[in-house]
């Protein structure tokens, strides 16, 4: 479905265009149901387009992340769905259901606070800050297959090789490790941030660049505008986390078009994406019944064979 914003996507050619000049990190930030980029240098803010609709409702996403292979995904927390958002062309088209219908919060239209993170091997995940659970996701059709529980309430996910962090937010407001294996985190630290700071911060949404260094968008509770300023404040901060510590470094606020001060930020996705380390190549599993297999068991077979004969032979 078309995001119906050429202008936008011709201004967003652009700063690929420069981005590719200058070597600097392209960021995007989901925000209801728009996309932004991100200046990672200034935290100004750049209207991308819509996300559009699907299935009669607008398309919130929660989480978004560039798998391996430069494909830029996005979780919906409200139709629960996987969509593929080429940002070149300004589209965005459903992957597949999530299969997590009616497992929100019934009280805020199933809302589930969803996170989304692709490992360097192609492996995706996706956190719920409303269930405290960890998925696996198949990026080719949206299907999710339950990890395990995190215990702890993360709103946001990241990558950097294999490893994959999530954060907090005013509840606990700390770096985590995620164990892949089980869901299960481990606390890395603590943001460090004044008390009058963390107890307003809503999410957050970090992101590694090509160089390891940990991005994140802070959205904030806000509070009601003055009666004389009928739009809030800025609702995100752009901020950088010690990957090694937690200590969360505020850089300022993310900045940009007028719609976007009524609406915080719901994700941060950066490319180019990280790579695999070297040396360390990915597992290539075989499916059952793959001629590979087929063959192995069969030279087994073979082998057990001549194996059994020899035996008789010799007694």
């Amino acid at each position: 479905m078309s995001l119906r914003a050429r202008p936008a996507a011709a201004a967003l050619l652009s700063l690929l265009a420069a981005s590719a000049a200058t070597a600097d990190p392209l960021a995007l930030a989901p925000a209801f149901d728009q996309i932004y980029s991100v200046d990672l240098a200034t935290g100004k803010a750049t209207l991308v387009g819509p996300t559009g609709a699907y299935a009669g409702l607008p398309v919130l996403i929660k989480g978004l992340a560039f798998s391996p292979d430069g494909r830029l995904l996005g979780a919906s927390d409200n139709t629960k769905t996987l969509f593929q958002i080429d940002y070149r062309r300004a589209t965005t088209a459903p992957v597949g259901s999530l299969g997590l219908a009616g497992q929100g919060d019934p009280a805020r239209f199933d809302a589930m606070d969803l996170s989304y993170a692709v490992t360097c091997d192609g492996s995706a995940w996706l956190a719920s800050g409303v269930n405290r659970k960890l998925w696996r996701v198949d990026p080719n059709t949206g299907m999710t297959s339950l990890v395990g529980s995190t215990g702890v309430r993360l709103t946001g996910l990241a990558a950097r090789g294999r490893e994959l962090f999530g954060t907090g937010d005013y509840e606990n407001p700390s770096l985590f490790k995620v164990d892949t294996a089980t869901g299960a985190v481990t606390t890395v630290g603590s943001f460090n941030l004044p008390a009058a700071t963390a107890n307003k911060i809503s999410s957050v949404w970090p992101a590694f660049d090509p160089n390891g260094t940990l991005w994140a968008a802070v959205s904030y509770i806000p509070p009601p505008p003055p009666a004389a300023n009928p739009f809030p404040p800025d609702w995100s901060d752009l901020a950088r986390i010690d990957a090694s510590s937690g200590f969360m470094s505020i850089l300022g606020p993310i900045t940009g078009p007028e719609d976007l001060r009524g609406v915080p930020l719901f994700g941060l996705a950066i490319a180019p994406p990280q790579a695999c380390p070297r040396g360390t190549p990915d597992p290539q599993p075989v499916p059952a019944g793959s001629p590979p297999l087929n063959l192995l068991l069969g030279g087994l077979l073979a082998l057990g064979a001549w194996f059994g004969l020899r035996r008789r032979v010799l007694r």
